[in-house]
């Protein structure tokens, strides 16, 4: 199933949604008339009018605007190290970085003490990857300011991607102060699901239940970890307790329809994946998934729909061309399977499983040399792979070209020696070439791995059975 674990969810909390259109409109008006009557009289400053409306043009996101604003201001007063602050900030948010520090370096020189101008720096110099020059300025925040949770915060967030444990060391130390600060606990559930400690991290988001028993996002982060748990009931039990709190929550509706098929419970997981559509009618994800659950209940043209479906949405979708031309081989369409895995080659040539599909079906529809060509491209994206060898093998053994056969079978025997299959088809190609010793310790090997395949071979070779050197076989 496609996997929604990680789902960009907080998109549910967009603050636009709280921006109302018209309230925006109205305060785009207003700035883009000050602006211009700036520029209109350029010799005209009022101070709070300007720190104003650069304010505004961060808050609603016009930083062209506010830069423009800033500069024209710092030309009448360069000491301001709030509004060069802001100047950096700008630059910042349009991805100017270089003169994002440089700005705020100029505001730390007129103001050392600001702590925001401090966390400022710190997150240019995460943007230049200057991990040192960032852990410095949030030091120094720390140190000036040690009871500000915002800086605490900054230095988890740093250690969560270079210590791990001292990440945890600093939300510990903050609830010490609050044990019973959410956000805190919500960061040290998020530390123990990254070290992989899911437990941990469902003991934490319990107790924040405690706290907040209707916090939807809380039950959402438990189904995500009993899903990881492969603990499929109580994840079903999470997402469920997620929805009744929030119906609208699309990923919830998502995870559920995971879990649900992860269970084999796809009529359950189609409703599920249908309820997301129903509140996110682009996510070419859920259709998808649809035709994943519609595939395992062996209804291939409804796959093929929901696959088709996920297409529309997103025409450059690898998975849904290469589920989609499974479909159409099973149900014999053969040329749309095989134009469906073209295109999936199309848009990512460097994935084997694409060629490998495509080989699969030159194999069946008779085609040996085609299926030998994708076979040895799949080979070269993916070379530890054992079964590309085993069909590169049969397919050989299929044409006569009983050596080209054995060299491929042998690699598969050295990539995957528990493997009964390839000594199998090993011993029969040593028969045919009168390699008797060969053959039988080919044969050993394979009952050895595999007792069924005695009785294969029994029924395909009689009168191999009858001889005194395969009951000699047995013997050992």
């Amino acid at each position: 199933m496609n996997n929604n674990f990680n789902d960009n969810w907080f998109d549910d909390f967009d603050d636009a949604s709280d921006y109302g259109d018209n309230e925006y409109i109205y305060d785009l008006t207003s700035l883009n008339e000050f602006y211009e009557s700036v520029k209109g009289n350029p010799g005209f400053i009022d101070p709070d009018s300007f720190e104003d409306y650069i304010n505004l043009a961060l808050e609603i996101g016009e930083y062209e605007i506010g830069l423009e604003l800033a500069n024209l201001y710092l030309d009448f007063s360069s000491y301001d190290s709030e509004i060069w602050q802001k100047k950096g900030l700008f630059h910042l948010q349009l991805g100017q970085d270089e003169e994002a520090e440089k700005a705020l370096l100029r505001a730390y020189s007129l103001n050392p003490t600001d702590v925001e101008t401090l966390l400022n720096l710190a997150s240019v110099y995460e943007q230049l990857d200057n991990r040192e020059q960032e852990l410095f300025y949030l030091n120094l925040a720390d140190e000036l300011y040690p009871d500000n949770k915002d800086v605490k915060m900054r230095l988890v967030y740093y250690y969560e991607d270079n210590d791990l444990n001292k990440a945890i060391d600093i939300l510990y130390q903050m609830l010490v102060q609050n044990p019973h600060d959410s956000e805190v606990l919500n960061e040290l559930a998020f530390c123990y699901e990254i070290d992989s400690d899911y437990n941990k991290s469902i003991e934490i988001y319990e107790k924040i239940l405690e706290i907040e028993p209707y916090s939807y996002i809380t039950y959402y982060n438990l189904g995500v970890l009993y899903s990881h748990l492969q603990e499929w009931n109580k994840a079903i039990e999470s997402y469920k307790y997620c929805i009744a709190i929030n119906d609208s929550f699309a990923s919830a509706h998502f995870n559920l329809g995971n879990a649900y098929a992860a269970t084999g419970r796809h009529i359950e997981a189609i409703d599920s994946y249908k309820r997301t559509l129903e509140i996110d009618n682009d996510d070419f994800s859920a259709w998808y998934n649809i035709g994943l659950s519609y595939e395992e209940l062996e209804e291939y043209h409804k796959a093929i729909n929901a696959y088709t479906n996920a297409i529309k949405i997103n025409p450059q979708h690898y998975n849904s061309y290469l589920s989609r031309g499974f479909c159409y081989d099973t149900l014999g369409k053969h040329q749309l399977a095989l134009n469906d895995f073209n295109k999936a080659i199309e848009i990512s040539s460097d994935n084997p499983d694409a060629w490998l599909a495509k080989a699969d079906l030159e194999y069946s529809l008779g085609n040996l040399s085609e299926s030998i060509e994708n076979y040895m491209k799949a080979l070269e994206l993916d070379p530890r792979n054992p079964d590309i060898y085993f069909n590169i093998a049969l397919t050989f053994y299929e044409m006569g070209d009983l050596g080209s056969a054995l060299k491929y079978y042998n690699e598969c025997t050295h990539l995957s020696p528990n493997w009964a299959e390839p000594y199998y088809q090993k011993a029969k190609i040593y028969f045919f070439l009168s390699k008797t010793q060969d053959a039988f310790e080919s044969l050993r090997q394979s009952f050895k791995l595999d007792p069924q395949k005695q009785a294969q071979f029994e029924k395909e070779f009689p009168d191999i059975v009858n001889s005194k050197l395969y009951k000699k076989l047995l013997e050992k």
